[in-house]
Protein backbone atom coordinates (compact mmCIF):
# COMPACT_ATOMS: atom_id res chain seq x y z
CA UNK A 1 0.00 0.00 0.00
CA UNK A 2 1.32 3.41 -1.19
CA UNK A 3 1.58 6.26 1.59
CA UNK A 4 1.95 9.79 -0.17
CA UNK A 5 3.40 12.10 3.20
CA UNK A 6 3.85 15.99 2.13
CA UNK A 7 7.40 17.24 2.66
CA UNK A 8 5.88 19.54 5.38
CA UNK A 9 4.96 16.81 7.55
CA UNK A 10 8.31 16.05 8.86
CA UNK A 11 7.85 13.96 11.76
CA UNK A 12 5.89 11.04 9.12
CA UNK A 13 8.06 11.33 6.62
CA UNK A 14 11.14 10.72 9.16
CA UNK A 15 8.71 7.52 10.21
CA UNK A 16 8.25 6.05 6.93
CA UNK A 17 12.02 6.66 5.94
CA UNK A 18 13.16 4.70 8.76
CA UNK A 19 10.53 2.06 8.29
CA UNK A 20 11.96 1.81 4.92
CA UNK A 21 15.55 1.97 5.52
CA UNK A 22 17.57 0.54 8.26
CA UNK A 23 20.39 3.23 8.97
CA UNK A 24 19.10 6.68 8.50
CA UNK A 25 20.64 9.09 10.19
CA UNK A 26 19.20 12.64 11.08
CA UNK A 27 21.04 15.64 10.11
CA UNK A 28 19.02 18.63 11.33
CA UNK A 29 17.55 19.60 8.05
CA UNK A 30 17.30 16.87 6.62
CA UNK A 31 17.50 13.04 6.58
CA UNK A 32 19.90 10.46 4.94
CA UNK A 33 19.08 6.61 4.33
CA UNK A 34 22.03 4.79 3.86
CA UNK A 35 21.33 0.92 2.24
CA UNK A 36 24.36 -0.77 1.41
CA UNK A 37 26.33 1.59 -1.24
CA UNK A 38 22.39 3.19 -2.11
CA UNK A 39 21.85 6.89 -0.14
CA UNK A 40 18.33 8.63 -0.41
CA UNK A 41 18.37 11.91 1.02
CA UNK A 42 15.48 14.15 1.58
CA UNK A 43 15.76 17.86 3.17
CA UNK A 44 12.99 19.67 5.04
CA UNK A 45 12.94 22.38 2.08
CA UNK A 46 11.95 19.66 -0.25
CA UNK A 47 15.09 18.83 -1.96
CA UNK A 48 15.85 15.16 -2.64
CA UNK A 49 19.01 13.68 -3.97
CA UNK A 50 19.48 9.75 -3.97
CA UNK A 51 21.71 7.15 -5.56
CA UNK A 52 23.59 4.35 -6.20
CA UNK A 53 25.94 2.78 -8.98
CA UNK A 54 25.23 3.78 -12.34
CA UNK A 55 22.57 6.60 -11.49
CA UNK A 56 22.22 9.83 -9.35
CA UNK A 57 18.93 11.90 -8.64
CA UNK A 58 19.14 15.62 -7.86
CA UNK A 59 15.39 17.56 -7.40
CA UNK A 60 12.69 18.75 -5.49
CA UNK A 61 9.36 17.25 -4.00
CA UNK A 62 5.97 18.30 -2.65
CA UNK A 63 5.38 15.17 -1.34
CA UNK A 64 7.08 11.97 -0.75
CA UNK A 65 5.23 8.28 -2.01
CA UNK A 66 6.25 5.54 0.32
CA UNK A 67 5.44 2.11 -0.99
CA UNK A 68 7.11 -0.49 2.07
CA UNK A 69 6.11 -3.53 0.48
CA UNK A 70 7.06 -2.87 -3.18
CA UNK A 71 10.07 -1.20 -1.37
CA UNK A 72 10.29 1.63 -2.88
CA UNK A 73 10.46 5.84 -2.58
CA UNK A 74 8.20 7.74 -5.41
CA UNK A 75 9.00 11.53 -6.15
CA UNK A 76 6.70 13.71 -8.18
CA UNK A 77 6.53 16.90 -9.40
CA UNK A 78 5.51 19.24 -12.26
CA UNK A 79 5.31 16.21 -14.43
CA UNK A 80 8.43 14.42 -13.26
CA UNK A 81 8.77 11.14 -11.66
CA UNK A 82 11.85 9.68 -9.90
CA UNK A 83 11.87 6.20 -8.30
CA UNK A 84 13.83 4.76 -5.78
CA UNK A 85 14.03 1.11 -5.44
CA UNK A 86 15.28 -0.45 -1.97
CA UNK A 87 18.63 -2.31 -2.80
Amino acid sequence: MEERVPIADWGEIETNLRRFAPDVDDHGPKLVARMGVARFTVARDGHVTAGMPLHEFDGRADSVVFDHDAGVIRIERAGLTYVFRRP
